[in-house]
């Protein structure tokens, strides 16, 4: 009698087991250690990352960079530049080059020191040009900066001012006896000059605006004052709308103020029209050549210089005299 293998007990027996048992490949242990010679890429990736930041962090020549900045800024702008450290840094704004205590020299303004100064590459088509743009943001005695800086053949500066103090800024009034108190917050479009002049556009805004004059008996404040001031090719400075308001005397002005020396009263051509407040002010004006109608209001025309002005009052007429007409 035959038995068939199917009718094997003991085959039958194991037969259900055979399922849940796997060969294992011979070449197992012969490839492991290859694998344990070769770090994994969980390894190799933070690893080149850590070996890149360190390089970069340490390594690289900062100090050389630095240097060129420092060279490029001195050379559009006329000035010192003195850049004593930089290194790169992530902020809220994104990847930057930080420089602190940077000093810069120049007639205009003596010395200045740059508390910060953070410095980004602008993505321009200028570049293809040969003329670099930067992103600067810098903190200074001076005032704040948030702008582009485009170096080249043709340096320009286009951003924010911020908190820039009008007593320290080169406004050239050295010989005229006028001086300007006030924090100023300007828009500026300016090209940059060498020789330390400036060619531009500037729309400026100021909360805290006090005027003193040798010819002024008490300096004049203003809680508000706005406007915009060109600088010509000339370099005689445009003035277009600008708008004093004070507790004591509100003025609009336009006209022009030429350039000269520093050690000169520069020559001025303006239009203006006055509305004194004070009492006492409107009493001292027939003195200083202003005719003022009953509510002390004037149209007058300034020449001159800025030191010893020219008025002609063109109009005293009261605002209902007028009306009437």
């Amino acid at each position: 009698m035959r038995v068939s293998a199917d009718a094997d007990p003991s085959t039958q027996a194991f037969k259900p087991y055979s399922r849940y048992c796997r060969r294992v490949p011979e070449s197992t242990e012969s490839q492991s250690p290859s694998r344990r010679a070769f770090p994994s890429n969980r390894v190799i990736i933070p690893l080149a990352a850590l070996l890149i930041l360190i390089f970069i962090s340490i390594l690289f020549p900062w100090k050389s960079v630095g240097r060129r900045i420092a060279w490029e800024i001195s050379r559009v702008s006329g000035a010192r530049v003195e850049v004593p450290s930089l290194s790169p840094a992530w902020t809220a704004r994104g990847p930057v080059l930080r420089a602190r205590n940077v000093t810069i020299e120049h007639p205009a303004v003596d010395l200045v020191r740059l508390t910060e100064l953070e410095i980004a590459p602008r993505f321009s088509t200028s570049w293809f040009g040969g003329d670099p743009t930067l992103r600067l943001w810098a903190t200074s005695g001076l005032g704040n900066i948030d702008g582009v800086l485009r170096l080249g053949d043709s340096p320009a500066y286009v951003g924010l001012v911020s908190q820039a103090d009008l007593s320290r800024l080169p406004l050239r009034l050295d010989a005229t006896g006028v001086r300007f108190r006030g924090l100023l917050r300007a828009d500026a479009n300016v090209a940059l000059d060498p020789d330390g002049t400036l060619q531009g556009r500037v729309d400026f805004e100021c909360s805290s605006l006090e005027i003193e004059s040798d010819r002024l008996p008490i300096a004049i404040p203003f809680a508000h004052a706005s406007g915009t001031i060109e600088v010509l090719e000339s370099g005689a400075t445009r003035i277009t709308e600008v708008d004093l308001k004070g507790d004591l005397v509100n003025a609009h002005l336009s006209g022009e103020i030429g350039l000269v020396h520093r050690s000169q009263s520069p020559p001025i051509t303006l239009s203006a029209h006055l509305r004194v407040l004070d009492p006492t002010l409107r009493q001292l004006a027939p003195s200083a050549g202003l005719r003022l109608s009953l509510e002390g209001e004037a149209d007058v025309e300034l020449g001159g210089t800025l030191d010893s002005p020219v008025i002609e009052t063109l109009r005293a007429q009261s605002p209902r005299y007028k009306k009437s007409q």
